[in-house]
């Protein structure tokens, strides 16, 4: 079974996170996720694109530490090599682009959800967004927080992820992590409903303003001086960091 599922509707996509309940990221998910924007960025009929979880309840769970956590160091490099691809595919996509978070998305699937144009969050107060990634022994990088300040403010940002900071869909809404919250079965009509007003304008006014717009952002993460392969295995391989991923894989495996 494919870890995406598409939708197609008269002039836009549905792109449905479909690996397990959960949806947790790992090298394939990031990899299928990357085909299909190439598709569609190729494919004058298709407008633009939602992202969504195809379980009510979850968006997804952020980065697959399960499995994750046993790569060595060929296969993690790998790892952050298609997520790096995959995260800056999502920010530079030219067409609008909007994430129907239906449950659950903390670190990784917060990650996408900020890559997008526009976030519509199921309101129950179980659910949470966030980047928790150092609340999970993970280093946040550059581009990640360049990515977070500029939805809600670098002070805000620097702060919540100092803290690892996890947050309820009201709150989400509050500093601007989110634009609109509803009840979980009206997400994604939501976000196709937001989706169809903004295609009632051209393509060329709609991608052009989207680019403008983000142009500083784009340019500030493609000027990021890349962190060397050995300091990112050696963040990744740090003691302190495996105790933490390791009580948190056998949390999970139980």
């Amino acid at each position: 079974m494919s870890v995406v599922q598409i939708e197609r509707h008269k002039n836009y996509e549905v792109l449905k996170l479909n690996r397990g309940k959960a949806n947790p990221i790992n090298t394939e998910l990031c990899s299928a996720i990357i085909k299909e924007l190439r598709r569609i960025e190729n494919d004058d009929n298709v407008r633009g694109l939602i992202i969504t979880g195809n379980t009510p309840g979850y968006f997804s769970v952020g980065l697959d530490l399960k499995e994750l956590y046993y790569h060595d160091k060929k296969e993690i490099s790998h790892f952050w090599e298609v997520w790096g691809e995959m995260v800056i595919g999502l920010v530079k996509f030219r067409k609008p682009l909007i994430s129907a978070i239906n449950g659950y998305s903390p670190a990784g699937g917060c990650v996408i959800a900020v890559t997008c144009d526009y976030r519509v969050m199921a309101d129950d107060e179980k659910f949470v967004i966030g980047l928790n990634e150092t609340s999970v022994g993970i280093v946040v990088p550059e581009y990640i927080f360049q990515l977070y300040q500029f939805w809600i403010g670098k002070k805000a940002a620097f702060h919540f992820l100092m803290d690892g900071a996890l947050h309820t869909p009201s709150k989400a809404l509050e500093i601007g992590l989110v634009d609109e919250i509803c009840d979980v079965s009206d997400v994604l009509q939501k976000g196709q409903r937001k989706m169809e007003f903004w295609l009632t304008k051209p393509d060329s006014i709609l991608q052009n303003s989207k680019l403008n717009s983000k142009s500083q952002l784009i340019n500030d993460i493609e000027n990021i001086e890349e962190i060397s392969e050995e300091e990112k295995l050696k963040s990744w391989f740090d003691p302190q960091s495996r105790a933490v991923m390791g009580s948190i894989v056998a949390q999970l495996s139980k």
